[in-house]
């Protein structure tokens, strides 16, 4: 696939157990001179700074559970909650190995809420036991579930997510569109990796994708790292 566009948005779905490598592969393919990702500079210094004190607890916590618990599913999420988010790893790791920027963008409110609250709420044996009385189908993929929810999203035009109401969102959103337009006026590709419900246009046309929309970002979902670039022209 021929690519023209000087900034690509790669829509992720947070939580994806093959978010790595697919994030990584796509890299791999755009070679950009800059990436961006959806996480703030204090989230990776906490996470960096408490992530092995997480692992024990979860692993102590795990202890006082059933033999097996820690295959359930719901207790797989929380493993992968703890550590640093797949979409930041495979930048890291790309940008190291190309010797590129790797930057993170985003604004650090939500982080300074809820980051101190998993050792004491997450990982709680109490909240470790509710979520394994909650049964799951292993065969329901909510990933798949939510890759096809955001296809269908953004091919059909007339449909649009609701406004977001959230102050905090709309500053979110806002700070990082301007810091990759400022990005912009330097030479080379971008990409930016985020959740992909950010990269859907709102109702009221406000937004990310509309704050963006002159600088006519190409959109891909991380999804698409599994089809060759042939393929994904017949997305």
């Amino acid at each position: 696939m021929e690519l023209s566009s000087r900034l690509v948005l790669i829509g992720t779905v947070h939580g994806d157990p093959r978010g790595y490598a697919r994030v990584l592969r796509l890299l791999e393919r755009l070679r950009p001179e800059i990436v961006t990702v959806e996480i703030s500079r204090f989230s990776v210094r906490y996470r960096q700074a408490w992530e092995q004190r997480w692992r024990r607890q979860l692993q102590k916590a795990l202890a006082e559970l059933p033999p097996g618990a820690s295959g359930h599913p719901a207790i797989r999420r929380v493993a992968g909650q703890i550590i640093l988010p797949f979409e930041y790893r495979a930048a890291r790791d790309y940008s190291r190995q190309q010797c590129i920027r790797c930057l993170p963008l985003d604004l650090g409110g939500l982080s300074r809420r809820h980051l101190p609250q998993y050792g004491k709420e997450l990982l709680s044996p109490a909240n470790l036991r509710a979520l394994l009385a909650h049964g799951e189908d292993s065969r329901d993929d909510p990933v798949a579930r939510e890759f096809k929810r955001a296809r269908w999203t953004m091919q059909n035009s007339a449909w649009r997510l609701p406004l977001q109401n959230s102050p905090e969102t709309r500053r979110r959103e806002s700070f990082i569109s301007r810091r990759l337009q400022r990005l912009l006026r330097t030479p080379g590709r971008i990409v930016h990796v985020g959740g992909w419900e950010h990269l859907a246009s709102w109702r009221e046309r406000e937004g990310f994708r509309s704050w963006l929309a002159d600088q006519q970002p190409l959109v891909i979902l991380a999804d698409e790292a599994d089809l060759s670039w042939e393929d994904q022209e017949n997305l």
